[in-house]
C-alpha cells in the first residue's frame, strides 16, 4: 500500500511538472523561471520519494541519504513553491539568482533550527506558512479556476503537513497513508493552478508587449 503511495506521489510530480509547460506559447522569460524553479522543487520531491522506495536497506549511508531527501522535499521544496506562487500574486518577479539567495536562506534556517533543537517546532511553523501563503496566493487570482485547484492545494496540503504528518498540530493524528495520498493530489491540483497562472502571466506580458 505504502508502495503505491509514494508511487502516486512521484506519479503527481511528473503531473505537476507536465502541467506547467503545457501552454499554448512559447514561455517568456518570467513564466520560464517560475515553471523551471517549480520543476526543481518537484524534482526534490520525486527524488525523496524514489530514496523511500530504493534505499531500503538499514546501513547509515542509505539511512542519511534519505532524510537528506527527506529534508529537500519537505523544507525547502514545499516553502519555496509557495513563496513563488505568494510573490507572483502580488505581481512581484524576481530573477533565479534572487530565488537562489531565498533557497539558500531556507537550507540556513533549517540548519540553525536544527542546532538549536527546535526542529519540530520549526516543521510546524513552516507547514503553517506554507499552506497559509498557498491559500493566500490562489485566492488572490481572479481565475475560478486557480482559485479552485489553489484551494484544493492548500487544503490537501494542509492535511499532509499538519494533521497526518510526523509532526502534526494534534498529536495521535499521524497517518503515513494518508499523508501520501493528500500530497499527491494537492501536486496535481497544485499544477493546474500553476499552469494557469502561467497562461495569464504570459498573456499580461504579451497585452503589456502590444
Amino acid at each position: 500500500m505504502l508502495t503505491v503511495l509514494h508511487l502516486s506521489v512521484i506519479l503527481g510530480c511528473i503531473v505537476c511538472a507536465a502541467l506547467l509547460f503545457r501552454q499554448p506559447e512559447k514561455l517568456n522569460e518570467r513564466s520560464k523561471t517560475l515553471a523551471s524553479l517549480i520543476l526543481m522543487a518537484v524534482a526534490f520531491i520525486a527524488a525523496a520519494e524514489v530514496g523511500q522506495l530504493t534505499l531500503t536497506n538499514s546501513s547509515q549511508d542509505a539511512q542519511t541519504m534519505q532524510r537528506l531527501l527527506s529534508n529537500l522535499a519537505t523544507y525547502i521544496s514545499t516553502p519555496l513553491m509557495a513563496s513563488l506562487l505568494f510573490a507572483a500574486s502580488f505581481g512581484y518577479h524576481f530573477s533565479r539568482r534572487g530565488w537562489g539567495r531565498w533557497v539558500l536562506a531556507l537550507f540556513a534556517m533549517f540548519e540553525l533550527m536544527r542546532r538549536m533543537e527546535l526542529g519540530v517546532s520549526y516543521s510546524v511553523v513552516l507547514g503553517a506558512l506554507t499552506v497559509a501563503a498557498l491559500a493566500i496566493a490562489f485566492v488572490r487570482f481572479s481565475s475560478p479556476t486557480v482559485r479552485t485547484a489553489g484551494l484544493i492545494t492548500a487544503g490537501c496540503w494542509g492535511v499532509s503537513m499538519l494533521v497526518a504528518g510526523p509532526y502534526p498540530v494534534w498529536q495521535g493524528l499521524q497517518s503515513e497513508p494518508l499523508r501520501l495520498a493528500s500530497f499527491a493530489v494537492g501536486l496535481i491540483a497544485f499544477g493546474i493552478a500553476t499552469g494557469h497562472v502561467i497562461r495569464l502571466q504570459q498573456a499580461e506580458t504579451k497585452k503589456e508587449a502590444d
